[in-house]
């Protein structure tokens, strides 16, 4: 009598056996965990929303309990297995809590393969007016969150050989106008994501940067203070500063943050004509200034 072939649980029951990892009847067919923070929102949400159409177990998470619900409920209702999506309410910039929170998705999941780091926040203004105080808030937003989440989720990615992507910008390669905080610590941020990659490589953890341009959102763009009463021109309240390129969707940069994923991609700039801005950077900074400045937000 030929034996029955293993089911799909006592293949991964066998498969956390052979990695140390607890066996969780809560993962989906795909066997993979990841978690965003971010996601109770905006881009997060959207590559949340990804994850799960591929199959994976997600745990997003948010500092707005009220909001973090409200999404938990959209992703539920879009999922054909909502026990896949766990939320956690958390500051990204806190130790503690990111450590609770990988504790939470641990408990649930058993592993983590993925951390996708989107917490950020933008600014305007010049560099000569930068409010030493504002540039230590833009700093804990983008570049300390990410640390925070890196470090607590490494445990679990080493033993899965698992992939951090950190979300940059376009401001972590280039210098557009009027976005002198967002770019110093943008720039920070893709230090940093370089760093750890070389640090990790040897361990089996992949550490990617995706880099998009302005993204479509229907957030106001008052929302960085540009008035009548400021310095800056209108166009500075714009996606990008007023960059003249095209808003990317959502979903175009979710999609790029599964290239990075699945095909460990190191870097992800999009749109992709900017890459040949990147190129000449490299051989002419002032050129490279030049047409930034062509492509930038008026000065007047």
């Amino acid at each position: 009598m030929q034996p029955k072939p293993p089911t799909e649980q006592q293949e991964a029951t066998a498969e956390h056996a052979e990695t140390g990892l607890r066996p969780t009847p809560r993962l989906g067919k795909l066997g993979a965990a990841a978690i965003v923070s971010g996601g109770s929102s905006g881009l997060g949400l959207t590559i949340a929303r990804v994850l799960l159409a591929r199959g994976y177990a997600v745990t997003i998470l948010g500092r707005d309990r009220e909001r973090l619900a409200a999404a938990g409920e959209t992703l539920s209702g879009d999922s054909s297995v909502p026990s896949l999506l766990h939320t956690f309410t958390a500051d990204a910039t806190s130790k503690v809590d990111l450590n609770a929170a990988v504790d939470s998705h641990m408990g649930r999941f058993g592993r983590i393969d993925v951390l996708v780091n989107v917490v950020g926040r933008s600014d305007r203004g010049r560099t000569e007016e930068l409010d030493p105080e504002t540039l230590r808030e833009l700093f804990e937003a983008n570049v300390i969150s990410a640390l925070i989440g890196s470090q607590a989720c490494l445990p679990g990615l080493r033993q899965t050989h698992g992939t951090i992507v950190n979300i940059g910008s376009l401001a972590s390669r280039v210098a557009p106008r009027y976005l002198g905080g967002y770019v110093t610590v943008k720039h920070a941020l893709a230090g940093m994501t370089r760093q750890m990659r070389l640090e990790c490589e040897a361990e089996g953890v992949h550490v990617g940067l995706v880099c998009p341009g302005p993204i479509a959102s229907s957030r106001p763009p008052n929302r960085y203070g540009v008035t009548e009463e400021s310095a800056l021109p209108a166009s500075a309240a714009q996606p990008g500063g007023g960059a003249k390129l095209k808003l990317l969707s959502p979903d175009e940069v979710a999609q790029a943050v599964m290239r990075c994923i699945e095909k460990r991609e190191i870097e992800i700039i999009l749109p992709w004509k900017t890459r040949c801005l990147m190129c000449i950077d490299a051989i002419s900074p002032r050129l490279a200034d030049w047409i930034l400045s062509r492509k930038s937000a008026p000065s007047e």
